[in-house]
């Protein structure tokens, strides 16, 4: 797979024990044509290796305690099962991702015993967790074993490229020293170019807290140095404060402003509502279902990659078990799967997908407004998200530049009746550029010409205090 764009992918998050019935490889292969109907282009696994059992958590314990990084955990099938999933996911035209936990191993793992000088110890010699709560796990010493430990874990991502994997995502990345993900990168790309590299980068209060005890942290300006995507945690509190009315969207809108300028030009966010570790966007938005199909339909269109975690599009309400068996029946309803499809074959748009194009932010109310322009090519984008949902005086959201007349709008066939039943596949604008505001969201093409559009005017960043 070239990465000449992976800007905009759109990712499937798997856990294989409660994915389906089975809890198996093989249930994950028989999902993978409703899956890759979706769009997908990287089914990402969480670790699907052998779990320790001393102080296991659950009955059958969590996937990010690890006996072995090389095997795989028998609950889902053997290293053949293993094979099949690949073969299949690319047979689909997808590239799978499994899940990488350097940070740590299980209390079982052999390298205990056979290299304990490879483990974070306290001063009686014991080895430790640096996060209590973490009970089932040792933490690993980067330090001072870059000739044995660092050569058997790059060793293991060279294992996992030969068996076929296309990318990685790093559990706890900003927990692990970056002159050891500079050398894995460099290593692992000078034979296999094109894996995908993704960083569990972390919130700022981590960050702080780490930096204030002196621990090992990287920021996601630093993450870049060696990852391709990082997460989106950096504002993910954020969000949750504009969800809670804690704060306004503009002060949301402003933080996504700021990634723009203190990151490296090309970087890439993993855009999400939900994941493992989260709580479900169906539980989120329990009170206001079409509150969260706008933020839904805002984070695909979002500069960046975007995360569909398994079970979203069922909008299931309870976040997964990791330490049990937890599988929830469907029963083959996917409510969202249409309007995530949508959402994705517009993120896969030339003008989104076009190195030439530029992502404005020209609204925060009544609604949010953004703008993909491709200049170059006098083409773009606007996608209007109603994401407050509370618009009782205001009707109508102006557009400037925007000429009358009729434009497509593409996301119409949503499957969402509440969203289908108000919009057409036509929008007509009159008035200059006024356009009514929608139910949940719009997103229209147009062409021949340009907006050059404004970014938001914020205080923070755009006051003119020189005139003072």
């Amino acid at each position: 797979m070239s990465k000449s764009n992976i800007g905009n992918l759109a990712f499937y998050c798997v856990y294989t024990r409660n994915h389906t019935e089975s809890g198996t490889f093989q249930g994950v292969i028989d999902d993978l044509p409703r899956i890759c109907g979706m769009g997908i282009d990287f089914v990402w696994l969480l670790p699907i290796h052998p779990i320790g059992l001393t102080n296991r958590k659950g009955p059958l314990g969590s996937p990010y305690s690890i006996d072995n990084f090389r095997e795989i955990n028998p609950e889902h099938g053997d290293l053949n099962d293993f094979r099949r999933l690949i073969s299949e996911v690319h047979r689909q035209g997808m590239r799978l991702m499994i899940d990488i936990v350097f940070r740590h191993t299980s209390h079982d793992c052999l390298w205990a015993k056979e290299h304990p000088e490879w483990y974070l110890r306290d001063e009686t010699g014991k080895p430790i967790a640096i996060v209590p709560e973490w009970s089932d796990i040792l933490d690993l010493k980067f330090e001072g074993n870059e000739k044995t430990l660092w050569i058997e874990l790059i060793d293991v991502l060279k294992y996992w490229c030969e068996l076929g994997v296309d990318g990685f995502r790093m559990d706890v990345a900003s927990g692990v020293t970056m002159q050891f993900w500079r050398q894995a990168r460099y290593e692992v790309s000078m034979i296999y170019p094109n894996i995908v590299w993704l960083a569990e980068s972390t919130r700022l209060p981590y960050i702080e807290g780490h930096r204030f005890k002196r621990e090992t942290v990287n920021t996601d300006s630093t993450l870049y140095e060696a990852f391709d995507i990082c997460y989106d945690y950096d504002i993910y509190g954020a969000w949750r404060a504009v969800i809670a009315d804690a704060i306004p969207i503009k002060s949301y809108l402003e933080m996504v402003r700021l990634q723009t300028t203190i990151y490296p030009n090309n970087f890439i966010k993993l855009r999400f509502l939900e994941n493992h570790d989260q709580q479900r966007a169906a539980h989120i938005f329990r009170n206001n279902r079409l509150k969260g199909l706008a933020w839904t339909a805002f984070n695909a269109f979002n500069k960046g990659c975007f995360l569909v975690h398994a079970g979203q599009e069922t909008e299931q309400t309870k976040t997964s078990s990791l330490f049990e068996k937890d599988w929830v029946d469907c029963k083959n309803i996917y409510p969202l799967q249409q309007f995530l499809h949508e959402l994705i074959q517009i993120k896969k748009n030339p003008i989104i997908q076009s190195n030439n194009s530029n992502f404005t932010i020209t609204h925060h109310s009544p609604c949010i407004v953004t703008v993909w322009e491709n200049e170059f090519d006098r083409q773009g984008l606007i996608g209007i998200f109603n994401v407050s949902q509370n618009n009782t005086n205001e009707e109508y959201i102006q557009i400037n530049n925007l000429p009358d007349g009729e434009y497509q709008n593409l996301l119409f066939n949503s499957g969402i009746k509440e969203i289908d039943k108000c919009e057409s596949s036509t929008i007509t604008i009159s008035n200059n550029g006024k356009i009514r505001i929608p139910s949940v969201a719009l997103i229209i093409q147009y062409s021949d010409f340009i907006l050059q559009p404004q970014m938001f005017y914020s205080e923070i960043f755009d006051f003119d205090y020189k005139g003072m």
